[in-house]
């Protein structure tokens, strides 16, 4: 009787799987192109590449679907499928203008400004008066810090349509990067669904700076929280070690509690193939009584707009090995650093000060469960906007858990 259900079954599947299999076989190459690109754009690319796939098959030399089909790739971040669909297309048809704004695309998104830069020269030896390609050369140009070139090049742009939405916005953005410097303030404020802990303040004002070797910050750091009023010297660096490394920095000092005395942080972060990135570090941190080191790990992933953060804390300890984990997924939304995110994590992080014990002697390795969001939002050239919210169900002292709650807000002025 079992045997009859099955072969039922799968009679009945076939049944209504070979009319649709049939139906996509009686459509020619241009609808399948043409429901390949809604399903695209509405983020159903693995829908989108069977028609595409399937569309080569009756029209091999079709470009645009080829081209689709490399940008599909693109966008979940296989470059190197996408560089080979575009490679055919541009063997075929060498001159052709739409191939060569993919391939700059693919090169930018996978920040290989040179490769992009020779693409975009390429493409506009054969289209000189392509605004789009010349959008993008401006663009590569600024990236580079290239700026007297990517000046010249808004100048060819001028001469050809004074009216190109992009050359305000592109002058602009030139003229942001030669603002170097910044100050940022910012004030989180916490409390516990519990009168026995006041609610926890934490100050951050902050200078930047923006140098040819990277970017360095200086801070001070205050925290009022079980009664004890903390300060906090802090130095970070972002410097470049060579292409596609670079690396954090940190040494903070503290002559008051709520802090570590001393605090040490290095992790270089390295490039890897297919948009992702990792880093492996170390946090010190050094009380009266005893030092404590801490290691780190995270593996990042760009997918179209989207940036996906995997990181955990590890603290070997004389009784047991303490570990946290915690994942972020930012949305970006534009090229000017505007962003939502949303992120969870397990356990206690040493970047989270208020772990500190209330002497300020040690560090509490506490259990915590959390989760939060906010946005980053730039308002304009010299403006920057930091909003978020947080919960947690946290340990304030061992053994005593309790309910969390955070708003942080920041702002940041570039000149």
């Amino acid at each position: 009787m079992k045997i009859k259900l099955v072969i039922l079954f799968m009679m009945l599947t076939a049944v209504q799987f070979v009319p649709a299999q049939t139906s996509l076989d009686s459509l020619g190459a241009e609808e399948l192109f043409r429901r390949a690109r809604d399903l695209a754009f509405n983020s159903r690319r693995d829908s989108a590449r069977v028609l595409l796939k399937l569309a080569l098959q009756k029209s091999p030399d079709y470009a645009d679907i080829r081209i689709l089909l490399a940008r599909t790739y693109a966008w979940d971040g296989r470059r190197n499928e996408a560089r080979a669909e575009l490679k055919t297309v541009l063997e075929a048809k060498p001159k052709y203008l739409d191939a060569y704004l993919a391939a700059v695309d693919v090169e930018m998104w996978d920040d290989k400004l040179a490769d992009a830069l020779i693409l975009c020269n390429a493409g506009l030896r054969f289209n000189p008066n392509s605004e789009e390609l010349l959008v993008k050369r401006v663009k590569i140009y600024r990236d580079m810090n290239k700026d007297v070139e990517a000046l010249f090049t808004l100048s060819i742009l001028e001469d050809l349509n004074r009216s190109n939405p992009n050359i305000v916005p592109l002058r602009e953005s030139i003229k942001t990067k030669t603002l170097l410097n910044s100050i940022s303030v910012s004030y989180a404020y916490d409390w516990f669904t519990t009168t026995r802990y006041d609610p926890r303040h934490q100050y951050t004002l902050q200078y930047s700076r923006v140098t040819p070797y990277g970017s360095a910050m200086m801070k001070v750091n205050s925290s009022r929280r079980f009664g004890n009023t903390g300060y906090q010297l802090e130095v970070e660096a972002y410097p470049k070690i060579v292409s596609g490394i670079y690396a954090y920095t940190e040494y903070a000092y503290s002559w008051t509690k709520n802090y570590p005395k001393h605090r040490f942080g290095l992790e270089p972060f390295f490039k890897l193939p297919e948009s992702f990135e990792a880093s492996v570090g170390t946090r010190f941190l050094f009380f009266s009584s005893s030092p404590v080191d801490i290691y780190t790990a995270s593996v990042g992933y760009y997918y179209g707009d989207y940036w996906f953060s995997l990181r955990t804390y590890v603290t070997p300890g004389t009784v047991s090995l303490s570990r946290s984990l915690s994942f972020t997924v930012r949305q970006y939304f534009g090229g000017d650093g505007t962003y939502a995110f949303i992120k969870g994590g397990a356990g206690s992080s040493p970047d989270e000060d208020h772990y500190i014990d209330t002497s300020g002697t040690n560090i509490n390795l506490l259990k915590s469960q959390s989760a939060g969001t906010g946005f980053q939002w730039v308002i304009d050239m010299t403006s920057t906007l930091d909003l978020s919210m947080d919960y947690k169900y946290e340990e304030v002292v061992p053994g005593f858990l309790v309910n969390n709650y955070s708003v942080s807000v920041g702002y940041k002025f570039k000149f």
